[in-house]
């Protein structure tokens, strides 16, 4: 399954807008960019009801992790990674009507067969658990 939830709703993901790569840089590291985007028609099922608790929002959820840079060249699995994404030696965020702050994010696991992270996300002062889970072609 295809996993973009925030508290307790599932957007789902639009694995053809969404993006990871890993690429061995010269100097003995590895740069990570993560781009995942939330499915459309989930989303506009869970906000068809105007009491639905997201439909206020006009646009799916967007999350993304640019510019990560991790030592090691080869491609082995990164398992329960923290980022710290406030850092500013990398762009982080999660995007729904507006950039929303992103604290204790987790790398979980970003192999060839998975991509798996966790992390809490500010809305209207309330922080809210989200977690992104989706296969990986091998």
């Amino acid at each position: 399954m295809h996993v973009f939830s925030i508290g307790d709703t599932n957007f789902a993901v639009d694995a053809a807008k969404s993006s990871i790569s890993v690429a061995a840089l010269a100097n003995g590291m590895r740069e990570i960019n993560i781009t995942v985007e939330a499915d459309d028609e989930e989303f506009m099922r869970l906000t068809e009801d105007d009491d639905a608790p997201w439909s206020w929002a006009l646009y799916p959820p967007s999350f993304s992790l640019h510019g990560l840079l991790v030592a090691g060249t080869d491609a082995a699995p990164l398992h329960g990674l923290a980022v710290d994404a406030s850092s500013t030696d990398c762009e982080c965020s999660l995007y729904m009507m507006e950039y929303r702050d992103v604290a204790d994010l987790c790398l979980v696991e970003l192999s060839a067969q998975r991509l798996a992270l966790t992390g809490k996300v500010d809305f209207f002062g309330e922080s809210l658990p989200f977690a992104i889970d989706l296969p990986r072609a091998a």
